[in-house]
């Protein structure tokens, strides 16, 4: 099963389109979301981009402007929201997904050995890091505001197997 992963959307409404065409073309139906989606509407646009079927799931960042709005939007359309940070069960795979704002948790989280997958955002750099039996995975920035280019991942849990996409 391939999933995909974003983080640090920033409001950017092309790019979250993009990737929305991206994950319907390779028919990704769940996408998991580290934070920073900045404003409600950023969600919206992710949601109704791959369905009322598509499982979204998603934490807090540091950027989140209007917490109770966001709150009620993501309930009223069947996002799976986890404030700081969340566990989640995909294709028998366990999920820790964090903002990755304090270095020291995400450490913990990859290091623990609870997890086939950890995914973390915050830094606006993409990477893909095997450890031990844990994969985590930073998807960088769908934005692009940071490093001038918009980044998100596919990770195929069967395989454990990730690649980053560049836009």
């Amino acid at each position: 099963m391939l999933i995909g992963i974003v983080s640090d959307s920033h409001d950017n409404l092309t790019n979250i389109q993009k990737a929305v065409e991206y994950f319907k073309e390779k028919g990704i139906t769940t996408i998991i979301h580290a934070g920073d989606w900045v404003a409600p509407f950023a969600a919206i646009a992710l949601k109704k981009g791959i369905g009322r079927e598509g499982r979204l799931i998603t934490v807090f960042g540091n950027n989140e402007g209007e917490h109770y709005y966001f709150r009620e939007v993501v309930d009223k359309l069947g996002i799976e929201y986890y404030h700081e940070a969340g566990e989640v069960e995909i294709a028998g795979r366990k999920i820790a997904v964090y903002h990755g704002t304090n270095e020291v948790l995400t450490r913990a989280l990859v290091e623990c050995g609870k997890y086939d997958l950890v995914v973390t955002g915050h830094t606006h750099q993409a990477y893909i890091m095997p450890q031990g039996k844990t994969l985590h995975v930073n998807p960088g920035e769908l934005a692009g505001v940071l490093t001038g280019k918009g980044t998100f991942a596919v990770v195929d849990l069967e395989s454990m197997k990730a690649e980053l996409v560049s836009l």
